[in-house]
């Protein structure tokens, strides 16, 4: 059985920035989990979006030619990936003409039910957001998300019959309260939708010349949020499945782009018949200076490439995951990431590692047989913290699947902090002075065992760091399972390296 998850398909007006970096390290940690514990493919679907207003008014700024432009914003989307630990499996691009043939499909077949059909708009409309909005939406007659006044704008355009869909939404977000996580953004869309009749969808846009033209009326381009919403469709064609596996994917999207997801997509795949995703994962916003992270404002724009240069990729990404919820905002400062990474990946686990690891090559040749420890003899203390790692264990599988990222990493600091209180107890250093072997060996037996296994359950966070200190200890990383119990195994150490290497703050 496969599993799919999915970034949003990424707007190409501007370079990427922390809020997709973000985006992309949810859906890797999920991948990597997914395929650690179930021992299955999960495919991972990230892309472009490469229609649209937006797009047209930045090239103009820009002066360039808009098949360059659109070329050197879709590389850059494609080199962060790997450049972030990300390995996307399908990237799909909005310009492609396998996705141009699938919307026009898609919308002749919504046009023959009836439900698309040539009419007229007039509303609020965010450029920035390529939607309109309602009075009861904005904020002092602003964009919600933008903060920018919205314009009021009348067209012809092709309306979706959105209220046909309504009372299905409905009873669908009362039957699948787990649809979105955090739940709190299922009861607010359902509280949306009990509101009353939905307007009809504005999909249509005219005197936009950059993008899928509607068939038969080349006057009118299909909206961009359309063209956007069914590339997850077109990737799935692309990796040979059909649309089916919909009920086995996740979407991680921003909350920004909810109401497209939870409301839009929904009707539009009911309309199309077909079936609906398995799941909305929506995180909340990075900050700088607590201004949103945005593409519009300058002062914002972090390269995740820069900071994860500087503070490595594995750096980076447990340290966002270590700084906030995933539903919550969160301000970046640099020196604070940096403190975390010292304090938990340095300080807590690579010294550890080092420390216990030159022991053994030291003291005993790099080698220790548990078959010389007698572990129904272990001491209380061997025995307490052990106990307190595999139950640390059984909380991040849970908050793994729940998708609590940032409280998997605090039970990973804590299981980290009994097993260096462990060792400080037990003072292996201080064999030559009065210290008897058995409980070095003792000691270090239990520490690399307990290493080995936080290192496999923070393989989905820090895959780079724990793959390093699991060869170290003769792990064979292709054929690495989930481990939920501490086994204490004979080791053999053949070196004993510094993992990780403490970052300096800014000045």
């Amino acid at each position: 059985m496969t599993n799919i998850v999915t970034t949003p398909i990424f707007y190409v007006n501007g370079a990427p920035h922390l809020g997709h970096a973000y985006s992309g390290y949810l859906a890797g940690v999920y991948k990597r989990f997914h395929a650690l514990v179930y021992d299955e493919s999960c495919l991972l679907i990230s892309g472009t979006d490469e229609h649209g207003q937006k797009i047209l008014e930045s090239v103009v700024r820009s002066k360039t030619d808009i098949n360059q432009f659109i070329k050197d914003k879709v590389q850059a989307f494609k080199t962060l990936w790997p450049e972030l630990g990300v390995q996307t499996d399908i990237f799909v691009r909005t310009t492609e003409e396998q996705h141009h043939d699938l919307i026009q499909s898609v919308w002749n077949k919504l046009v023959e039910k009836g439900d698309i059909y040539l009419g007229y708009y007039q509303g609020l409309y965010c450029l920035g957001c390529e939607q309109y909005y309602t009075n009861y939406e904005l904020q002092d007659n602003c964009c919600p998300i933008h903060k920018t006044p919205v314009e009021i704008k009348s067209e012809e355009t092709y309306l979706f019959r959105l209220d046909t869909y309504r009372k299905q939404l409905i009873a669908f977000y009362q039957h699948s309260p787990d649809f979105i996580t955090p739940s709190h953004y299922s009861q607010a869309i359902l509280d949306y939708l009990k509101q009353g009749p939905l307007e009809d969808l504005s999909v249509s846009r005219v005197n936009v010349s950059w993008g899928i033209k509607v068939p038969d009326h080349q006057e009118h381009t299909i909206y961009v949020w359309i063209d956007a919403l069914f590339s997850y469709l077109t990737a799935l064609k692309k990796a040979g499945y059909d649309p089916s596996v919909l009920t086995k994917t996740t979407h991680i999207i921003g909350k920004d782009i909810l109401k497209f997801h939870a409301i839009y997509w929904p009707a539009l795949l009911l309309a199309a018949n077909l079936p609906l995703p398995k799941k909305l994962l929506v995180h909340g916003w990075w900050t700088i200076n607590g201004q949103k992270i945005s593409k519009s404002n300058p002062e914002t724009l972090i390269s995740p490439n820069d900071l994860s240069d500087k503070l490595t990729s594995d750096g980076l990404r447990y340290a966002l995951f270590r700084q906030k919820k995933i539903a919550r905002d969160g301000n970046i400062i640099i020196n604070e990431l940096i403190e975390v990474i010292n304090a938990d990946l340095v300080n807590n686990f690579a010294n550890l590692v080092k420390r216990n690891h030159t022991i053994i090559l030291k003291c005993f040749l790099g080698s220790i047989d548990s078959k010389f420890i007698d572990q129904s003899t272990l001491s209380n203390l061997s025995k307490l913290t052990i106990k307190h790692c595999e139950q640390a264990v059984k909380e991040i599988f849970y908050f793994y699947k729940t998708f609590n990222f940032y409280q998997a990493t605090l039970s990973w600091k804590e299981a980290l902090d009994h097993c260096n209180g462990y060792f400080h107890q037990r003072t292996p250093w201080k064999i030559n002075k009065g210290k008897s072997n058995i409980s070095v060996q003792e000691t270090c037996l239990v520490i690399s065992n307990l290493v080995r296994l936080l290192a496999i359950v923070a393989y989905p966070l820090i895959p780079s760091l724990t793959s390093q200190v699991l060869q170290e200890l003769g792990e064979d990383i292709t054929t690495l399972q989930w481990q939920s119990a501490c086994d204490l195994r004979s080791i053999t150490i053949k070196e004993a390296h510094s993992h990780f290497k403490r970052l300096a703050k800014e000045q």
